[in-house]
C-alpha cells in the first residue's frame, strides 16, 4: 500500500513540475518578446530624433568629398 502511494506522490508531483516548467518558459517568453518590442521602440525614437536634430548629407552610400 505505500508503495502505490509513494508511486501516486511522485508521479503527480513529476506532472507538476513539468507543467510549471513549461509555464514558466511561457511567461519568461512573453516578458522577452516585450522587453524586445520596447527596445525596438525606444531605438527607433532616438532614431527619429536625432534625424530632425541633424539631416545627415545624402550621399546614398558614397564617401564623396
Amino acid at each position: 500500500m505505500k508503495r502505490r502511494v509513494l508511486i501516486f506522490v511522485l508521479a503527480v508531483g513529476s506532472i507538476a513540475g513539468f507543467a510549471s516548467g513549461l509555464y514558466g518558459c511561457h511567461y519568461h517568453g512573453q516578458a522577452r518578446r516585450q522587453a524586445f518590442e520596447d527596445h525596438v521602440a525606444e531605438v527607433c525614437t532616438r532614431a527619429a530624433e536625432r534625424s530632425r536634430r541633424t539631416p545627415e548629407p545624402l550621399d546614398h552610400g558614397r564617401n564623396l568629398p
